[in-house]
């Protein structure tokens, strides 16, 4: 597996988290964006398979994960893909590269895609959704609720309410039958790992959360120029999209060998 490193770097919209490796390589490099509700931290498995043969490297958004909040009042998707742009710029070496994303990730890559399509090579969706009104509405009511925080630490049972119920129903907060889940929990070391990442983060992650379910995905998909590979759903809105395999959502609570085949579907698909 290939190392990771991390660090921090000071940019316009404030001080970045991210994680990077396989820097020896001198190949186009990847650029990673983590789905929510964590940060970086739920892609490490991935990172460490993708390093091996490219160079990759994976900021936390602002708001998630150990990077600053966002710079400005009710961000949307447009701010975030800018400031992606502005942290591989300062960052150097970023001039062109392939672009991987999942659910917020996925929805930022797609606007970066829009933006600046001299920038990226192509374009690869591990996973993102589309709501239909009477469920965005309902997401809208409790996906990315706002952390109370107060002397009875409420909200640690709040982020940990969420980090595991993402895993046993959809939406999360809706722990009935028609919404349950497929599947298993993570192990408690797993979830105690993913409220870590939530608890620094409890103040400002509903800021990416909210940008990504007010984005017109389908729309803005449709308007994607550069090569784009994704679920087969993406034939709907984009006809020239090419269907991806093996996928793996979370990387850091799948098995290894799920993660593995993942891996190998990315890295078939972004062949130099």
């Amino acid at each position: 597996m290939a190392k990771i490193t991390r660090g921090f770097l000071e940019t316009a919209d404030g001080e970045v988290h991210f994680r990077e490796t396989g820097t020896q390589h001198a190949t186009l490099p990847i650029v990673v964006l983590h789905p929510g509700p964590t940060a970086s931290h739920s892609v490490v498995p991935l990172l460490e398979r993708l390093g091996e043969q490219r160079h990759v490297i994976a900021p936390d958004l602002m708001g998630m994960g150990d990077s600053d909040g966002p710079a400005v009042d009710n961000p949307r998707m447009d701010y975030y893909a800018e400031m992606v742009f502005r942290f591989l710029d300062a960052r150097g070496g970023f001039p062109r590269f392939d672009l991987w994303g999942s659910m917020t990730g996925a929805h930022c890559g797609i606007e970066m895609s829009l933006r600046k399509p001299d920038r990226v090579n192509r374009l690869y969706i591990e996973m993102v959704q589309f709501y239909g009104p009477e469920m965005k509405k309902m997401m809208q009511g409790g996906h990315a609720p706002k952390a109370k925080i107060d002397h009875y630490g409420s909200q640690v049972y709040q982020m940990w309410n969420l980090a595991r119920d993402q895993h046993a129903f959809f939406p999360w907060f809706a722990p009935e039958a028609q919404y349950r889940r497929g599947g298993t929990l993570p192990t408690p070391d797993q979830l105690h790992e993913k409220v870590v990442e939530l608890l620094k983060a409890c103040r400002t992650y509903h800021h990416p959360l909210g940008a990504a379910l007010h984005y017109p995905t389908a729309e803005k998909l449709a308007q994607v120029q550069v090569p784009v590979f994704g679920p087969e759903t993406f034939k709907e809105y984009l006809p020239s999209a090419t269907v991806r395999g093996d996928f793996c959502v979370g990387p850091n609570t799948a098995p290894p060998a799920q993660v593995d085949k993942a891996a190998k579907e990315i890295l078939r698909h972004l062949a130099i």
